[in-house]
Parts: C-alpha cells; structure tokens; sequence
C-alpha cells in the first residue's frame, strides 16, 4: 500500500533522525526513545513503519547509500573527464568529505563500515546490506578502472577487479584509522599512494 504524504514525510523524518544519532553515537548506544524524541514522533508512528530497531538500520543504510550515490553522480560522474581522471575526481571527493568531518570536530568514519564492525558479525540481515553497498561502489570504481585500461590510461596487465578491490580496502581501512586517531592524515596519505601507483601504469 502507497503510504500518504504524511506518511512518507514521517517515515523520512524517523530515518533522517536515526542516520544522525546512529552516525555520531553508533548503533548499539542510540535506543529507539532517542531516535522517536529526535524526530518528533510517536511511538505509535515509529512502529507503524518499523517493525524493529535492525529493520530501522536497515532503512538508513538504503537513504545513507541514495543520498551518497546521487552526490557522487552530481559532483563526480557528471563531469566530462576521462575514467581516470574521473576516479581520482573520486577519490579527492571522498577525501575532501573527510576533511569536512574534520573541520566540524568529529570524524564519524564510513556510515557503512561502521555497521560492519558494529553488526555484521549479530545482523545477517545488516551485513547483506553492507556488503551489497561496498560491491556497488567496487563495481563503480572496477567500471572506471576497466575504461582507464582500454584508452591506455593504465596499464593492460592489471586486472582491473583485483585493483578495484584492492583501492576500495585501501581507502576503507584508511577512514577507520582516521577515525580511531582523530586526524584526517592517513586517508590523505592512502589516497597519494592511489593516485601515485596509477600515474605511474
């Protein structure tokens, strides 16, 4: 059943409310009475599209990924450069996003690598959904890296899946570092040894 204006406009507030709370406290230390004060509902309104705390994360990952995805295409895939140039666009974007949470005296980390170290291992449910995220933008950053090799951007020999993994784990691993120390350097620095191994392909 289509659910009202008013519907959705709850369910939106619910969402955005429980994304932030979960964002800047993490999952396990924000309960529900948190999210249904911050968004201003009832609990009544809550549970009529939410049947559970996990269905609610789950929820949140699906708007985090749209909302994430739609400023990629608008700020990075729409610009009319070449596939590699169009990755490094991408990975200054994500740098730059980094950089921001800095400025703003909190880094929050990767909205979906949080959950993976917060669930995957107790939320079946929540890990599928993590890892169906990270396999788009892998696949995202293999698609470019496939167009890079075939105008001889990079060279022929490297297989652009494995390399498509292996700067996604990097850059992964870089924003948890980041955010255990508190200092935007590491990603930084991971990105430059990205950018430095394909010039040099």
């Amino acid at each position: 059943m289509a659910l009202s204006e008013k519907a959705r406009a709850t369910r939106e507030k619910i969402i955005a409310a429980a994304a932030e709370l979960f964002y800047r406290n993490g999952y396990h230390a924000t309960g529900l009475d948190k999210v249904i004060r911050r968004a201003g509902v009832t609990k009544g309104n809550f549970y009529y599209h939410f049947p559970s705390k996990e269905a609610l994360a789950i929820a949140t990952l699906d708007w985090q990924y749209e909302r994430f995805s739609t400023d990629i295409r608008e700020q990075v895939l729409s610009r009319g450069t070449n596939a590699l140039q169009t990755l490094l666009n991408l990975l200054d974007y994500m740098a730059g996003r980094q950089k921001k949470q800095h400025e703003e005296g909190q880094i929050l980390g990767c909205y979906f690598g949080n959950f993976a170290l917060e669930l995957s291992a107790v939320s079946p449910a929540v890990r599928d959904k993590v890892n169906a995220v990270f396999a788009s933008y892998g696949e995202l950053i293999e698609k470019l890296l496939r167009h890079a090799r075939k105008k001889g951007q990079i060279r022929e020999s490297l297989d652009p899946g494995h390399l498509a993994s292996v700067i996604l784990g990097q850059i992964e691993g870089a924003i948890l570092l980041d955010k255990a120390r508190h200092q935007p350097g590491n990603f930084d620095q991971s990105i430059e040894f990205i950018r430095n191994c394909l010039a040099s392909s």
